[in-house]
């Protein structure tokens, strides 16, 4: 019994030891998780401290750059409205020399008026003595065409009857040798052919006679032919003299034959004569007909090439007629358009007269101390005299010479202003850039956006400020 119990109270220890254990396991980890919590808690409470003084540094710093920029751009607009004010007082002052310009000149407008008027007398008085000599040398050249064009053509009508006279009796005397030529030429056919039948009419009787001649004498002989045949037998000699006799008249005709042959002969010899002198006669008389058709042509040809040269001179007569039509009204023309621009200058003198200051109108004219040298520099390039009408347009070469430099210093102090103009608009655009936010702000380098503790511009710490320059142009104006 004394063993159990001891063995018990061993059981109740190790039970206690091993909840003991278990329990300071759990104190324990209870004690890591409350130092994990507090350290989380002092990490996130950093992290918030951290924020926070990363977020006051920023703000600071963007003040601090605020203030350099505006002190910077508070420079620049003290050093633009100097020069603002410089150019005012240069603008002041050039008004009112303007306006003591303005005074002068109005005291001189009478006496350039006078000398404007008496130029444009001067100028109409030129232009009028040029109209009326240009007017009097047109009468006098049409006065002279016309009386040259009227004897010409009283002489062209008087040579047209006389051609036209020579030229019908020429067309007679042709007339009349084709006529006779005509009553020759009949002749001579009526001639040949009546020849010609004469000698057809007797060469035909006379063949027909000789055939029938022929004809009897072969009856006859074939007669005495059959005769001497059946004789012949009996009778040779009888056939020997009959051979004879007809050898004799065989000889006979033979020279008949022959007679008659030499007067075929003849004849045709004569036909051939008349057949040559036919052909001389033919021959003749187209030389004839020839030399008249080409005393016809050659005629014709002095006809056509007079008729041609007529009616050249009438074309040309025309046409100097046209040219001096046209020319004169051409120099019509050019006369009215002159006439036109003298009123459109008198109606711009008029329309200038209004916009002139005081000085030009006491003062038109400036006075040229080179005025000689420039006249004979002109005349050596030109290589020959002005005429008359360059002195009268001297004094307005002047006022225009003038005028086109005051445009062009217009034209500069213009081009100056705008780029003053766009020199303030961009210190503007920079200033506005600088105290507002919007896309191109947000795209372009500024170092007083900060955004995630981060800046798109690079920052220098412990460098000078910014140094404002003034462009050449501006320096130039404020000196």
């Amino acid at each position: 019994m004394a063993k159990k119990g001891k063995k018990g109270k061993k059981g109740d220890k190790g039970a206690k030891n091993e909840f003991q254990s278990l329990k300071d396991e759990e104190a324990r980890k209870r004690l890591l998780e409350e130092a994990k919590q507090k350290a989380k808690d002092r990490i996130a409470l950093e992290e918030r401290n951290f924020h926070l003084n990363n977020l006051k540094i920023q703000n600071r710093w963007r003040e601090i750059m605020k203030a350099a920029k505006s002190e910077e751009l508070r420079r620049q607009v003290e050093i633009l409205r100097q020069v603002h004010n410089r150019h005012l007082d240069r603008k002041n002052s050039g008004i009112e020399n303007l306006d003591h310009d303005l005074v002068e000149a109005e005291e001189q407008f009478s006496t350039a008026l006078q000398a404007h008027l008496i130029n444009i007398d001067t100028l109409i008085d030129l232009q009028n003595a040029r109209l009326a000599n240009l007017k009097s040398q047109f009468e006098a050249d049409l006065s002279m065409l016309d009386a040259e064009f009227s004897s010409e053509r009283r002489a062209l009508l008087k040579l047209q009857s006389q051609h036209a006279k020579e030229k019908s009796d020429i067309l007679g005397i042709m007339a009349r040798a084709e006529h006779e030529f005509q009553e020759s030429e009949a002749d001579a056919r009526h001639e040949y052919s009546s020849m010609k039948d004469d000698v057809k009419n007797k060469n035909l009787e006379e063949k027909h006679a000789l055939r029938i001649q022929l004809e009897g004498t072969v009856e006859d002989l074939w007669r005495q032919f059959q005769s001497a045949l059946n004789q012949y037998n009996s009778q040779t000699e009888e056939r020997k003299r009959q051979f004879e006799e007809l050898k004799q008249k065989d000889q006979k005709n033979a020279k008949e034959i022959e007679q008659q042959m030499k007067k075929l002969v003849k004849l045709q010899e004569n036909i051939a004569h008349l057949k040559t002198k036919l052909s001389n006669n033919s021959k003749e008389y187209e030389e004839r007909n020839k030399s008249l058709r080409e005393e016809k042509e050659t005629i014709q040809t002095q006809f056509q090439a007079l008729k041609k040269r007529m009616n050249t001179f009438r074309e040309q007569e025309r046409q100097r007629l046209t040219d001096l039509t046209i020319l004169s009204n051409n120099v019509l023309k050019v006369l009215r358009e002159k006439v036109e621009v003298a009123e459109d200058i008198i109606k711009l003198a008029e329309m200038n007269r209004k916009l002139e200051t005081e000085i030009e109108r006491v003062i038109p004219f400036y006075n040229e101390s080179n005025s000689m040298e420039i006249e004979q520099a002109v005349q050596v390039q030109l290589d020959h005299e002005l005429p008359q009408e360059f002195d009268a347009m001297q004094q307005f070469n002047k006022r225009i010479n003038k005028v086109m430099l005051d445009r062009l210093a217009l034209e500069k102090q213009r081009v100056q202003l705008q780029e003053e103009n766009d020199h303030l608009r961009s210190i503007l655009k920079q200033y506005l850039d600088g105290i507002s936010l919007s896309e191109n702000v947000l795209a372009q380098l500024n170092p007083l956006i900060v955004v995630n503790g981060r800046t798109n511009a690079p920052i220098r710490h412990g460098g000078p400020l910014n140094v404002t320059f003034v462009e050449a142009a501006h320096a130039k104006i404020m000196a």
